[in-house]
């Protein structure tokens, strides 16, 4: 007896054999129901080569059984007012929600024998997703798509990729994301914002920690410990309090330069370990902008593809412990938001609220190149918004991909009737606003091969601010054991207890870009810092 599955608004009929080993299939398709789903309107900057049999990687990203639920609990553990608010999931809370249904990978992988691939050939991560190798030719009949070969126009770096694919319908409520297809995230775009100032000659470091005369031109930790009211601070839970700085493009930490940096910078017993963590042996990550941390953890990963290795990254953090799951992440790399794909960017998100539900906190540069995005081109004139951008200046603005949450709704609103129609039609004025707040990102002092080099960036301000906060959860650990998490919530419950910054622009590339004026607004957000003035609302 055979037993049978029928999707007729699909008109796909499957057929199981069952008794047999192995079982077969026979999966009978009477009528080709590839419904298009992806695309990605791109600003051509590759060259079209043609393309070689290659063997593809590819992942399939599977939807979890339940991520409304762990959205709805990351909403109310991070509401102020909500009776579970720093009542974070587990690792294993987590798990079990974030998991896919047993219909989903069934689905999925009998889809995937049909193509003739069977169940040993694939890999699978957490249960999540699925990975195989397969001829491009292979992955062109599965994804009812075409792949070229694509050469950058400035690097001339190669990369296989296609403009667009398609999913069988019945998948589409099984699989949230198939990579790499059509996100081009190269070093040219996925950039580490910042930028390297010639060591002044003459200039030498001693292990006088005494900053330089007002904190102008240069910034070392003591001066930002002077800015951001943390200087009287003594952390007392550093076992269980870290930050976490995830490396892409190649980068890598130089433990000589950190041990440098702490001799010249910090006073003595203020010195702290680095341990890093490999997700693809061989690739590092550079840290050296660590200021006044506990913990330094390097999360490594590999490749230089841009937020695909994010996707391994995100991965790789899942993995990890409760224990051991540093409470505050700071990441210095960037892209604009019309470079990546939306089902690309709303699956890097889920990861980011997966993190979150956790009970981490993380920070991203929102880039150091204005309104206008990093290469002053845009596909139809407007403001060119950052991705993952949301949190530090200088590049603010209004996301086209998502919609703003209603924490910002208030001071959001109130910035957009005060602006009136200033810049009207360039940019999304529903969209979810950025930053969400500011850090000094100028003069930083670091070490690079063993010399004192300036850097001018957000590079320096996320993991600036990333430190205040880890002094914040030390603060909250010692009261009741618990982190902040996603503390936007709370930020924007209570503006006060930041320094509003009301004078600057965020122009570039010839657009007059948006103001800072009192209250929140796209330059600043809603300012910088004040420890002492944050430590009172926790």
């Amino acid at each position: 007896m055979l037993s049978t599955y029928v999707d007729l608004s699909d008109t796909v009929i499957f057929f199981a054999i069952p008794g047999s080993s192995p079982t077969f299939y026979v999966y009978i398709v009477l009528i080709a129901d590839y419904n298009y789903r992806y695309g990605h309107n791109l600003i051509i900057v590759y060259y079209l080569v043609k393309a070689p049999c290659y063997m593809n990687d590819t992942q399939f990203r599977l939807r979890p059984s339940s991520f409304d639920t762990l959205l709805d609990l990351l909403s109310e553990t991070s509401d102020p007012f909500h009776e579970r608010y720093g009542k974070h999931l587990s690792k294993a809370q987590v798990d079990e929600l974030m998991r896919p249904s047993n219909e989903t990978l069934q689905e999925v992988k009998n889809w995937l024998n049909w193509h003739g691939i069977a169940d040993p050939e694939l890999s699978t991560s957490l249960d999540r997703s699925i990975a195989l190798t397969v001829p491009v030719f292979l992955a062109e009949t599965m994804l009812n798509t075409t792949y070229h070969v694509f050469e950058h126009a400035k690097s001339q770096k190669k990369t296989l990729r296609t403009l667009e694919y398609s999913l069988p319908r019945h998948l589409h409520s099984h699989i949230n994301l198939v990579s790499p297809t059509t996100y081009f995230g190269t070093t040219e775009s996925m950039r580490a914002n910042s930028f390297l100032q010639s060591r002044a000659s003459g200039s030498n470091l001693t292990g006088d920690t005494t900053p330089l005369i007002g904190c102008v031109d240069t910034v070392a930790p003591t001066c930002l410990k002077d800015l951001y009211n943390t200087a009287n601070y003594i952390p007392t839970q550093i076992s269980r309090n870290g930050i976490g700085i995830p490396g892409f493009i190649d980068q890598y930490a130089s433990f000589s330069d950190l041990t440098t940096f702490t001799q010249d910078f910090l006073a003595p017993g203020h010195q702290r370990n680095l341990h890093c963590e490999a997700t693809v042996v061989g690739i590092q990550l550079t840290c050296k902008l660590d200021l006044f941390c506990e913990h330094l953890r390097a999360g490594i990963t590999g490749g230089d593809d841009g937020f695909e290795s994010f996707l391994d990254w995100l991965d790789f953090i899942a993995t990890v412990p409760d224990d051991l799951l540093p409470n505050t992440f700071s990441t210095s790399y960037g892209d604009d938001e019309q470079n990546v794909p939306a089902d690309f960017a709303v699956e890097l998100c889920s990861g980011f609220a997966e993190l979150g539900a956790r009970g981490a906190r993380l920070m991203f540069t929102s880039g150091d190149t204005g309104v206008a995005g990093a290469l002053c081109e845009t596909n139809d004139g407007v403001f060119r918004p950052a991705f993952p951008a949301r949190q530090l200046p200088l590049c603010g603005g209004f996301s086209n991909l998502f919609a703003r949450p209603s924490y910002q709704e208030d001071v959001v609103s109130a910035f957009l009737i005060a602006d009136g129609n200033n810049n009207a039609g360039l940019f999304n004025t529903t969209g979810r606003a950025y930053p969400d707040v500011a850090a000094r990102g100028q003069g930083f002092q670091t070490i690079l091969d063993g010399l004192v080099e300036t850097i001018d960036s957000t590079a320096g301000s996320s993991p600036t601010f990333a430190g205040v906060i880890a002094l914040l959860n030390d603060f909250k650990l010692a009261q009741d054991g618990t982190t902040l998490g996603f503390l936007n919530p709370l930020l924007y419950a209570n503006p006060t207890a930041l320094n509003d910054i009301t004078i600057g622009t965020n122009a570039g590339c010839g657009a007059s870009g948006f103001d800072a004026g009192v209250g929140w607004d796209p330059v600043t957000g809603l300012g910088t810092p004040d420890f002492v003035e944050l430590q009172a609302i926790i």
